[in-house]
């Protein structure tokens, strides 16, 4: 920071900088070492969170249940329904076109 002069760091107390909240801190802390008058820190507003209601987070995907040993998601509910009981699970390993005719309906 001693690099910057002293209107330069003056600049960087603005939110229109761009500067970070450590570059604005550290900036105060150089005007004040070279005796130059800092702001209140009430007038300072570079470097610092938006004020007021965060955003809404992305909808997320919800579990919408087990079919054929997959888990399946969902973003708006619903569920997954297994048509195979064990004996059809059974058949399919064994003559998987026959169990595809059966679903097939």
């Amino acid at each position: 920071m001693e690099s910057y002069t002293t209107n330069q760091l003056k600049a960087m107390l603005n939110k229109s900088s761009g500067a970070s909240a450590d570059e604005v801190r550290a900036a105060i802390r150089e005007l004040k070492r070279r005796g130059e008058p800092t702001p209140p820190p009430a007038e300072v507003t570079g470097g610092r969170r938006k004020t007021g209601p965060l955003p809404k987070p992305k909808a997320q995907m919800m579990r919408g249940g087990m079919a054929n040993g997959k888990p399946h998601m969902y973003s708006a509910g619903g569920s997954v329904e297994d048509k195979m009981n064990p004996g059809l699970r059974a058949l399919q390993k064994e003559r998987p076109d026959v169990v595809a005719k059966m679903l097939k309906k």
